[in-house]
């Protein structure tokens, strides 16, 4: 129960953080993900024992990307597909229960590919079209967050079949259920509030967004179980790293992009 206190605690203290620097302005939206990507990048290369030069590259190129890459150009595009690719590999290899080989150089690429460019896209949404839209990541933010918490509460409460036990031994089938239960039900509540066009639609969205963001969480824990690391990190105490937080959204970013880019999703 403490445990739970403590999560509970330390999650609403971070979404609180996300959502006023969010709803503040683009400035203070844009200085949040540099901070974040900073972190994550810092965890990640503790994860796969990248150097501290990596690291920066990875850093340099974010920050590259956020003030000399326009959203609507032929490079954006190209590194959407890019990242959209590389976490389809990732998948696959968590669906195969195949290892992931933290060599030197295919580590650098997931740090760039994976990581810096998920980030990029994720800290995008927002302002997609050229205007800042906080919308367009809130449906993100919410669907993520409440699949997390529901899978994490009902997997600890009625949990009895595992899911991947190998990878993530709390990780229950039970869990994934609520979360994608709830995930739909947010997702329709959200659509009535905003006034979707097609609330099955984004019901269905919504469900696919909380598989994507289970397969995120599952991927990073396998990241960690194969080098060995409980957590990436310690700063968010009883929720371990940044990274740990960021998993679900990391790796869901780019699809929810893609989306909003094909005119799929449009608030």
């Amino acid at each position: 129960m403490t445990n739970f206190l403590n999560r509970s605690f330390i999650a609403l203290i971070y979404s609180s953080i996300f959502l006023v620097c969010l709803f503040y302005n683009s400035t203070t939206f844009s200085v949040l993900g540099v901070i974040i990507t900073i972190l994550v990048i810092r965890e990640f290369s503790r994860i796969c024992n990248l150097s501290i030069i990596k690291s920066l590259i990875g850093i340099v190129t974010y920050i590259l990307l956020i003030y000399f890459l326009n959203n609507n150009n032929e490079l954006s595009y190209i590194l959407l597909a890019i990242s959209i690719l590389t976490n389809i590999y990732l998948l696959f290899n968590l669906l195969m229960n195949k290892s992931f080989r933290f060599k030197k150089i295919p580590s650098f690429l997931l740090l760039l590919f994976h990581i810096t460019l998920s980030l990029f896209f994720l800290f995008q949404l927002p302002i997609l079209n050229n205007s800042y839209e906080p919308t367009y990541i809130l449906f993100l933010l919410i669907i993520v967050w409440t699949s997390d918490s529901a899978g994490y509460f009902f997997g600890i409460k009625y949990g009895k079949r595992k899911l991947m036990k190998s990878i993530s031994p709390k990780k229950t089938v039970e869990g994934l259920v609520a979360s994608l239960f709830f995930s739909m039900i947010i997702s329709l509540i959200f659509g009535y509030i905003i006034n979707y066009k097609n609330l099955i639609e984004i019901v269905v969205i919504g469900f696919f967004v909380s598989v994507f963001g289970s397969a995120g969480d599952l991927i990073e824990s396998k990241f960690k179980r194969q080098s060995g690391m409980k957590d990436s990190g310690n700063l968010l105490k009883s929720h371990g790293g940044i990274y740990d937080r960021l998993d679900s959204l990391i790796f869901t970013a780019p699809f929810i992009y893609l989306l909003y880019f094909l005119n799929i999703l449009n608030f």
